[in-house]
């Protein structure tokens, strides 16, 4: 016993003297950024000493001589740090490459840990939206995440994509996702072609304007639970942008610069069409190379067997001729650093593409500056500017005589087009009602030009180690100005020519004000509340003047026109909402979470502007409480959530019937005005509820994982916009709340890393989404609503039926869906109009596989669509006049399955393909054109090879050459260009066009989509 007292007190002896001899350390982490990382684990080396960093990113503990510290972090690699006799330490944690300990940015730019969300989010790269070299930013996240559908519009420079999440969740307003950069939202809607895009094609969608090179990483933010802080615009879902900031990887204190460059080669995916019969009729040729020769057929006879004063017909490849190989050119420059108190990143890109049509082209030049400064150890301050400048150069698309590509798809093969005017100036025509393609080329065009400039403020201020406050202020302003021009001479309306400019000024501006605390309440238990308050206000004007009549030809000023009509309008929206959120996690094991916001909009009425709503959610990592082997099952969590998310989504003034200017004024220098045809009812918010589930799981030391997620989302009381109404009530139409819809799906993302090793890797990801889609009812008495397209054939919502319903005359069937044919064995057309089709998708999926071996890397992204039907106009116009690659079967017969109507016996009687069935019976019914929408493609493709020491040293630290492709396609069903198509463009619309912009599945002679080939080059200095 005495032995042991005294070992004891030998012990005590030399802990007290090794005690008197530690002295205090202070320091701080932060990331590659120079951002403080808070919850950092500094242990003392053989100890259970430790302390962790406060929200500041700093800590102080006892350290012995020769001590050391062991820092750990979720999300970034850990370390381990030498006491020297400095007093003060700098660690600076590099991120980890494990998705097991990943930390995603969530709304309003917080930070957490991905393992204890209670949500589906998923994100992308920055790298891996510039390796896609797309023009667009959306058409970048192409097949790369589950749950997200992108359509882009067609294959003109400058044209819109769309970005869809978990389906359209509105029946008439905005279903595109909301995009956030930096925590700010920004506007991504389609200025839209005053024309209308039916007959004129679209513009770009202002998600467009963001430069691919500045962006960090993108998270998508799935469900309302995830989403519902950023008020009634996140009910569609969010793209998180986090744009890089100062990194200074060299750690000598100078600064990063990098340079990139490419070049692309863009081929035209063409449309196939007949190439063996000439102008003509009933197999009489047509010489339309002489003057007053005049057929819109090319049902003449076969050119092998034509003679033209004695020789052999010439032909011509109209279609192939007309388009050319279009080029881009993409360059940024950036340069970053970083000290102890500030970083900074600035880049300048400048990107042009020349289209595959004559003439067309689109211009980017962004520059973007990011500045943060520490002002006080507890008070940060972050500027950053993005100003953007696009020209874009446009020709008409859709359903216009002045589109060339009405022309070029429906020329004759015998027909030359050169030159393009006569010898007395007018255009050389094969048929009087149409243009010669070349000639409207050089005598019409579309101007758009934008400057627009996303200033961003944050302020952030720590005045307790456990407390943040932050104020930021972002503001999106730009003009888009549009001019267009037409000649005289046209064959379009009158012919006399007109010009046009619209301005659109746009101002909007949002304000964070964010109080988050962060603090351990009780052992093993940590809170997280954030309570905030938002002020959002958005100004539109658009100023319109067209003149007609142009009295000198190709002087295109509006002074040189005979009338002048023009429109002023005036938009302004205000929001006011106040938010909270409360995260309860124990020991990292489960995760409760809710969320509440309560808003208030200037568009709704005045007994209905303010509504409440929030969401429930909660996480358990049952890998943690059942204590699962980490050699084999590193992670598990299952996640519940269900939310209530309301919406605004209507322009602003549908609370009132407005006065316009009557037809026919002003009169004798007076004005009159009649009252509007739309009436005007009590409006409140759309009412979105959902329910979501999920389970995540990790294995094999996070070499492959699973993501597996179910969700279903109601939206009720759909706000639609000039919903027709009986006459009877003096009205046309009415601004209702007026339909339920359900979106019903599961997500899957599963990824791996198959092989691991020193010299040779090889990742890979899959993602599938599935999403059921049903309206489930309109306003009482309303059949059906219409969206997009024509009356006949256009794009409806009917009750019972996916959103996206094909409608247009159809054939004539039994009740059993035999077709009723004549007597003669033909098809016929039924007498009213039917549902043909759906736009929407039966699933959609994606891959993506990254080999490195040494010094190359080869990767590429495979993007499967099956299902959702696509309504091929070009075809349906171009069945009369004999030019799809179909008629080139003309004169074979065929035997029509169906019933001879008026026998009621099966039909056995083979008829012949003419030009009769074609034009009078294949062409007379929408149903014809209706096709498969399925595509297999390879978005993108690219080989890179880094350079060794050989060509890198003091100066170039990294060097890298890639060869890339894009959009190939593997497989597709549909007879045009590309099924992708989409003549209703993004689905995003300045409220001042008045166009909601939903009608997918709808082409109608669009610039065929393109393949490219792109060599690149980028330096590290």
């Amino acid at each position: 016993m005495i032995k042991f007292s005294n070992l004891f007190f030998l012990l005590f002896f030399c802990s007290a003297i090794a005690f008197a001899q530690t002295r205090e350390i202070r320091g701080t982490v932060k990331d590659e950024a120079g951002d403080p990382i808070v919850g950092v684990g500094i242990r003392l080396k053989g100890t259970d000493l430790g302390v962790s960093t406060d929200i500041s990113g700093s800590f102080k503990i006892n350290v012995p001589p020769n001590g050391v510290l062991i820092i750990r972090a979720i999300g970034y690699e850990g370390k381990e740090v030498a006491v020297t006799d400095a007093s003060t330490l700098s660690i600076v944690l590099k991120t980890s490459n494990t998705n097991l300990t990943e930390v995603v940015v969530t709304a309003l730019g917080v930070k957490r840990e991905k393992r204890t969300l209670t949500y589906a989010t998923q994100e992308v790269k920055g790298a891996a939206l510039v390796d896609a070299k797309q023009d667009n930013l959306i058409n970048a996240l192409a097949g790369k995440v589950a749950g997200v559908e992108i359509t882009n519009s067609s294959g003109m420079p400058g044209s819109s994509a769309q970005i869809i999440i978990r389906g359209n969740s509105s029946l008439f307003g905005d279903n595109s996702a909301l995009i956030v950069v930096d925590g700010v939202p920004i506007d991504n809607s389609e200025a839209g072609n005053p024309n209308g895009s039916l007959g004129s094609g679209g513009t770009t969608n202002r998600g467009g304007d963001i430069d691919p090179n500045i962006i960090e990483s993108i998270n998508v933010l799935k469900g309302a639970a995830a989403t519902a802080l950023y008020g009634s615009a996140g009910s569609r879902g969010v793209v998180l942008i986090t744009t890089k900031g100062g990194i200074n990887k060299s750690g000598t204190g100078k600064p990063t610069i990098t340079f990139s460059s490419s070049y692309s080669f863009d081929s035209p995916i063409l449309p196939k069409f007949q190439n063996e019969y000439a102008q003509g009729s009933n197999g009489v040729f047509i010489n339309g190379n002489i003057p007053g020769n005049y057929s819109s057929y090319s049902w003449g006879p076969r050119v092998d067997t034509l003679r033209v004063n004695g020789q052999p017909v010439k032909t011509y490849n109209n279609v192939k001729d007309f388009f050319k190989t279009g080029h881009t050119t993409d360059n940024n420059f950036s340069i970053s650093g970083n000290n102890d108190k500030s970083s900074y990143y600035v880049s300048y890109s400048y990107l042009k593409t020349d289209g595959t049509e004559p003439t067309t082209n689109y211009i980017r030049n962004a520059f973007f500056t990011k500045y943060s400064n520490k002002l006080a150890d507890n008070l940060t301050l972050t500027t950053q500017i993005n100003y953007v400048n696009t020209n874009n150069h446009r020709l008409p698309e859709g359903n216009g005589l002045v589109n060339p590509i009405w022309t070029i798809y429906a020329a004759p093969i015998t027909w030359n087009p050169l030159p393009e005017t006569n010898p007395d100036g007018s255009q050389r025509l094969y048929r009087l009602s149409r243009n010669n393609p070349y000639w409207v080329v050089d005598n019409s065009g579309l101007q758009d030009n934008t400057n627009r400039i996303l200033p961003t403020l944050s302020l952030v201020y720590t005045p307790l180690k456990w407390l943040t406050i932050t104020e930021r202020l972002g503001a999106d302003v730009y003009v888009n100005n549009t001019n267009y021009h037409e000649n005289t001479g046209v064959v379009d309306g009158d012919g006399l020519g007109y010009v046009y400019t619209r301005d659109i000024n746009y101002r909007e501006y949002n304000n964070d004000l964010i109080i988050e605390a962060r603090k351990t309440i009780a052992k093993d238990l940590d809170l997280d509340v954030i309570l905030g308050n938002n002020i959002y206000i958005q100004d539109v004007t658009d100023n319109f003047s067209q003149g007609n009549d142009l009295s000198i030809p190709g002087f295109y000023n509006i002074s040189n026109t005979s009338t002048v009509v023009s429109s002023y309008g005036t938009y302004a929206k205000r929001k006011l909402g106040f938010y909270g959120q409360a995260n309860l996690e124990y020991k990292k094991m489960l995760v409760l979470g809710v969320t509440g916001r309560y808003d208030g909009t200037s568009v709704l009425s005045i007994d209905k502007q303010f509504y409440p709503y929030g969401s429930i959610s909660g996480g358990f990592i049952f890998t943690e409480a059942l204590g699962l082997s980490q050699s084999v099952f590193d992670f598990g969590k299952l996640r519940v959530s269900y939310s209530v998310v309301g919406n605004d989504d209507i322009p602003p003034y549908y609370l009132t019937t407005p006065y316009y200017q009557a037809g026919g004024f002003p009169i004798a220098g007076q004005n009159g005005f009649q009252l509007g045809t739309t009436a005007a009812y009590p409006l409140k918010n759309e009412n979105i509820k959902e329910f979501e589930t999920g389970l995540e799981t990790k294995f094999f030391q996070d070499r492959l994982s699973l993501d597996i997620t179910y969700y279903n989302k109601v939206s009720s009381n759909l706000l639609s916009p000039g919903t027709p109404i009986s006459a009877s009530t003096g009205f046309q139409s009415a601004s209702l709340n007026a339909g339920t819809m359900r979106n019903r799906g599961i997500e899957i993302v599963l990824s791996g890393t198959p092989i691991r090793s020193r010299d040779f890797n090889w990742d890979i990801g899959l993602n599938f989404t599935k999403n059921e889609n049903v309206v489930i009812s309109l306003a009482p008495g309303l059949p059906y609503l219409q969206f997009g397209g024509f009356v006949n054939p256009g794009i409806f919502a009917f009750p019972g039926q996916s959103y996206g319903v094909i409608y247009g005359t159809h054939y004539l069937r039994n009740p059993s869906g035999q077709l009723l044919l004549s007597d003669a064995g033909y098809p016929q057309l039924a007498n009213d109009l039917a549902p043909i089709g759906n736009v929407t998708p039966k699933f959609i999926a994606g891959m993506t596989n990254t080999f490195k071996y040494k010094s190359f890397t080869f990767s590429f992204v495979l993007d499967w669509k099956h299902g959702g039907d696509i309504l091929n106009l070009d075809d349906h116009y171009l069945y009369v006049y004999g030019t799809p690659i179909a008629t080139e079967n003309r004169g074979s017969t065929k035997i029509f399955p169906g019933i001879i109507q008026s026998t009621g016996k099966t039909n056995t009687t083979a008829v012949v393909l003419d030009q009769n069935y074609y034009t009078n019976v294949l062409a007379a019914a929408d149903e014809s054109s209706v096709e498969d929408g399925s595509y297999l493609k390879i978005r993108q493709a690219s080989l890179g090879y880094s350079f060794g020491s050989f060509l890198t040293g003091k100066v170039v630290k990294k060097l890298t050459l890639t060869l890339s492709g894009t959009n190939f396609i593997l497989h597709k069903n549909y007879t045009g260009s590309d099924p992708e198509a989409n003549l209703d463009g993004s689905g995003s619309t300045n409220i001042s066009s008045g166009a909601n912009g939903n009608g997918a599945g709808f082409a109608n002679f669009l610039v065929p989509s393109n393949s490219s080939i792109i060599i690149g080059l980028k330096a590290t200095l």
